[in-house]
């Protein structure tokens, strides 16, 4: 239903010692096959978001190759800060992922295509 973009994948990962981490990374069939993903501990600053992004071997796609337009920056710098901020407000997320979201150089154009979610008791916790 939605054509075009560049897959990325993100989502929230419970550990029960750190806490919230929080993951950014080439995704659909590249994180399968790519393993091109970086964590990060919630929450997150500006430069955790920047060096996330940067550190993924691709990160030249996402930056346009062969004259294609970049992915608005912007908008995943906000869509990451939004899910560090979820992942601190709601300890009960186990797991998150977001796999793929399509990322556009129009930001309105970020699209999440597939999302799954589990919730228990807060990390750490036995329930």
């Amino acid at each position: 239903m939605v054509s075009g973009g560049r897959e990325i994948v993100m989502g929230i990962t419970a550990d029960p010692v750190f806490g919230p981490l929080i993951m950014f990374g080439m995704g659909g069939i590249y994180v399968e096959v790519l393993k091109d993903v970086s964590f990060r501990l919630a929450p997150l600053a500006d430069t955790d978001i920047e060096a996330m992004i940067k550190s993924l071997r691709g990160y030249p796609i996402l930056n346009g190759v062969r004259g294609e337009k970049s992915v608005n920056f912007e908008r995943i710098h906000e869509l990451t800060f939004r899910l560090s901020q979820l992942a601190v407000d709601f300890p009960e997320i186990r797991e998150l992922d977001m796999n793929p979201l399509l990322a556009f150089p129009e930001a309105e154009r970020c699209v999440v295509v597939d999302a799954r979610i589990k919730l228990g008791g807060p990390a750490g916790s036995t329930k």
